[in-house]
This record gives C-alpha cells, sequence and structure tokens, in this order.
C-alpha cells in the first residue's frame, strides 16, 4: 500500500488547465490510474479517445460541461462521468469559477502523459454524425444502493452497468463507522474526498485527511475509521482486470 495526496502528483500537459497524475505507470501501477485536475473558467480539456482503456472522471468542486461534438452536457460537484473506451469525451469549464476534478483510467493510457491526446482547433476530434454517445453521468449520491453493507454505500460504475475494465463505488461513513478492506485481486484506489478517517494497517494506525489517496495492491487488507465531526466521503474505483 502507499499512501499518496492529489497535490503531490506530477504534471502533465493537455489544454490550459492544470493537470497531475498522481497513480500511474512509472510509479508501478500496471492497472489503473489516478489524475487530478484544476481548470480556470474557459480552460477546455481538448476532447480525446483512449483507445481500449475506460475512464471515469468526478467532478470535486464547482462545475464543467462534458463536450463531445458541439454537444455540452453540465456536470457539477458530486457528479461522476463514466466513458467507455474509444468514447469521444472533452471537458470545458464554462462556469465563472475553478473547477477541480479526478479521473481514473484502465488500462493506463500513457499517450495521454506523452501529450498524443492533446489535440486542439481543427485537429480535434469529434463523433460521427448519427453518434448515439455511450458516456454515462451519475449522481453518486444518488447512485445504486448496495444492500448488507455499512454506511452510505453506492455502486457507481460496475459491469452490471456496463463497464469492462474500471469500477467505482461511492462511501459516505457517518460518526464512528468503519470497514475493513479486504485481499482484492487487482489494483485499487481510495480517494478521500470530504472528512478525515483512521486507517489501520499492519499494526499501523494513521490519520487520513481530505486529498489523501491509498494506491492498494492485491492482498492488501486493513481498516478505515471515520473520524471527523461531519461525514467522510471516500471514492473507491479498482480495475476489474486481472493479471
Amino acid at each position: 500500500m502507499q499512501i499518496l495526496n492529489l497535490k503531490e502528483g506530477q504534471f502533465f500537459q493537455m489544454g490550459k488547465g492544470q493537470n497531475w497524475r498522481v497513480i500511474h505507470p512509472d510509479m508501478s501501477a500496471r492497472q489503473i490510474t489516478l489524475n487530478h485536475s484544476i481548470h480556470s473558467p474557459g480552460h477546455e480539456f481538448p476532447q480525446h479517445t483512449h483507445d481500449e482503456s475506460e475512464d471515469i472522471f468526478i467532478v470535486l468542486e464547482g462545475g464543467v460541461s462534458v463536450r463531445q461534438g458541439d454537444i455540452y452536457t453540465p456536470v457539477f460537484a458530486g457528479d461522476a462521468v463514466f466513458v467507455p473506451s474509444y468514447e469521444i469525451h472533452g471537458t470545458v469549464n464554462t462556469t465563472e469559477k475553478n473547477a477541480r476534478l479526478i479521473s481514473f483510467q484502465s488500462p493506463p493510457d500513457m499517450a495521454l502523459y506523452r501529450g498524443e491526446r492533446n489535440s486542439s482547433g481543427n485537429t480535434t476530434i469529434k463523433p460521427l454524425k448519427g453518434h448515439i454517445s455511450a458516456v454515462q453521468i451519475i449522481t453518486m449520491s444518488k447512485g445504486s444502493p448496495v444492500f448488507g453493507d455499512i454506511a452510505n454505500w453506492r455502486c457507481i460504475v460496475s459491469p452490471k452497468k456496463g463497464s469492462k475494465h474500471l469500477a467505482l463505488d461511492y462511501i459516505r461513513l457517518k460518526r464512528g463507522e468503519s470497514f475493513v478492506h479486504k485481499k482484492g485481486q487487482s489494483e485499487e484506489v481510495y480517494v478521500l474526498i470530504a472528512g478525515m478517517a483512521i486507517l489501520k494497517y499492519d499494526r499501523e494506525i494513521k490519520k487520513l485527511k481530505s486529498d489523501d489517496v491509498l494506491f492498494i495492491m492485491p492482498g492488501d487488507i486493513f481498516t478505515l475509521m471515520q473520524y471527523s465531526a461531519g461525514p467522510t466521503t471516500i471514492i473507491h474505483c479498482w480495475a476489474l482486470d486481472m493479471d
């Protein structure tokens, strides 16, 4: 397990916004990536595809519009967007405030970090005429309830909803609630997006705060417990591909 933070990533260029890769193959990630972005008003994350990779991006603060050709669909803080493989997509901050987002891809798309997806102007790719978008927009707090689990646990992206490479849950812990992460078979990521939590792992105890990230390897076991005046909100994303 690695304990990381969204604000400690490596910069990469995509449009005029600020973008950082937090989890990526150069740090031994083989199945999943995590990026962090801040876009000022008017900044665009150019339209692109990820070929075989699926993409999930989540608006943490502010709002943007998902752009597909000449179609703009507004999304706001608390919304998740699932983008299947080969689906053309981009974002534009059409608001008057900064927007902050995170995104996951699986399998990793190194072309994004090499600048090969950074098209603009006349070179920007667009959906074909008559294409019906398979992009899904979900308000996470209204996602599908997972029955039998503690807390407010919601399934946002899963194979039952059409994904092949990525799954994502939204977790909201009330005072004193906790859960045990059991052994998985793929790389997984937890991102604290609000509140604080106590991590119990290998006889160690650590306090986690908003924007902290856990990069989980297959076989890791730990406990996360809510630890703040208000609820603790967590994003859990993992790769479905098994090596």
